[in-house]
């Protein structure tokens, strides 16, 4: 029995103590944890601190150059014909030779086609047997004329009579001298209608389209052919306001380029005068062009409907800065890097805008540096500094 309580005594005892260490392990656990933590927080030390220095909004510039020379005015046109016309025949007839092709090239008075004459050179015969006949009448008349006059002399008592004109055959001889003229005009009639058989081309030009054949019968006034002229073609440029205020009429060194598969051509052209329409899509002022010998070289030719790039020579710049594009704020103000590396502000007048560069007056000069990047909230004296940019290293 002794032996059953004392194993009972131990039992309950060793309960208590694991009853006790369930509460007491986690109090260790904890108070090691805090002193833990309060010497890693007395150890530690407190971070240095430092002071950054404003080095300023970071910026690109260019410097400020004069504007010198004339102003070249960069602008498109559309070539359109010199002179184009309709080809009608002023007499009918056969077609007996045709020289007439598309594309073909003609000089002034060559011959495009011939009409048969053969009726026209009949028609000329007749003409002159009349003018004979006509000749004979007036002579004939003119004789009978002369002896009236003569016998009219020679009667006594004539003084106090006053001839008949028809007795001096005076009317006879107007209608004699009149039909003389009539035949003859109609025999230049005749003669002009065989020289218009041959058909030539009244300026130099190029064939659009043609509807004659030989053998074919073409009316007076009818339509056979379309002419462009060869010899010059113009250009049409559409230019702003502001560019036509800069456009000289007496300046020289007008161009005109365009591509042909890879090539660039220029060629030489020169200012005729302002049309007075305005473009009727962009309502601009509209100025001729005129471009001579436009097919000196087949693969070059300048023909109508090419859209090309014209180059004007405008006025004298006279006073003005120019600056990139990217350094005008609002169309008025500037701001320049100051040597001191802070913000100033300026203000400019637009005198003309080109593609990349502005031509610009006012507070500015010459080698000056503009700030051609953002600046946000720009204010003067604001500090800046520039930006460097690199250089290549050597291979």
């Amino acid at each position: 029995m002794s032996d059953d309580l004392q194993l009972k005594k131990g039992a309950v005892m060793g309960e208590r103590r694991k009853a006790r260490l369930k509460w007491i392990l986690p109090l260790v656990i904890i108070a090691l944890g805090f002193v833990g933590m309060r010497v890693m927080i007395l150890s530690k030390k407190a971070p240095e601190r430092s002071v950054i220095e404003d080095r300023g909004q970071l910026v690109t510039t260019a410097p400020v150059k004069r504007a010198e020379g004339q102003v070249r005015l960069a602008t498109h046109g559309t070539v359109v014909p010199f002179q184009k016309m309709e080809l009608v025949p002023r007499v009918s007839g056969y077609v007996s030779e045709d020289a007439l092709e598309v594309g073909k090239a003609f000089t002034k008075g060559a011959v495009l086609f011939t009409l048969d004459d053969e009726d026209y050179r009949l028609a000329a015969v007749k003409a002159e047997a009349q003018v004979a006949q006509a000749a004979l009448s007036l002579a004939e008349v003119r004789s009978k004329a002369h002896s009236a006059t003569l016998e009219w002399e020679r009667m006594p008592g004539r003084e106090a009579l006053t001839p008949s004109p028809l007795l001096l055959y005076e009317p006879q001889l107007a209608a004699a001298e009149a039909q003389l003229k009539g035949v003859k005009a109609d025999l230049a009639a005749r003669r002009l209608d065989i020289a218009r058989c041959r058909v030539t081309a009244p300026f130099a030009c190029r064939v659009l389209a043609e509807t004659v054949a030989p053998g074919q019968f073409v009316s007076q006034g009818m339509k056979v052919a379309s002419l462009l002229a060869s010899d010059r073609m113009d250009v049409v440029v559409p230019v702003t306001a502001e560019e036509l205020a800069w456009v000289d009429p007496d300046r020289d060194g007008l161009r005109v380029v365009y591509r042909v598969g890879e090539r660039q051509v220029a060629r030489a052209g020169r200012l005729v005068r302002r049309l007075a329409d305005v473009d009727p899509t962009g309502r601009m002022a509209r100025l001729l062009v005129r471009v001579e010998d436009p097919f000196d070289e087949e693969v070059r030719a300048l023909v109508p409907e090419m859209y090309v790039d014209v180059e004007l020579v405008g006025r004298e710049i006279g006073e003005a800065l120019s600056i990139p594009f990217e350094a005008l704020v609002d169309g008025r103000w500037v701001y320049i890097f100051t040597p001191e590396k802070t913000l100033s502000v300026r203000e400019v007048r637009v005198v003309r805008r080109q593609k990349e560069q502005v031509l610009v007056s006012g507070a500015l000069k010459e080698g000056e540096q503009v700030i051609t990047s953002g600046v946000p909230g720009a204010a003067p004296g604001m500090k800046l500094r520039k930006w460097k940019t690199p250089v290549p290293a050597a291979e």
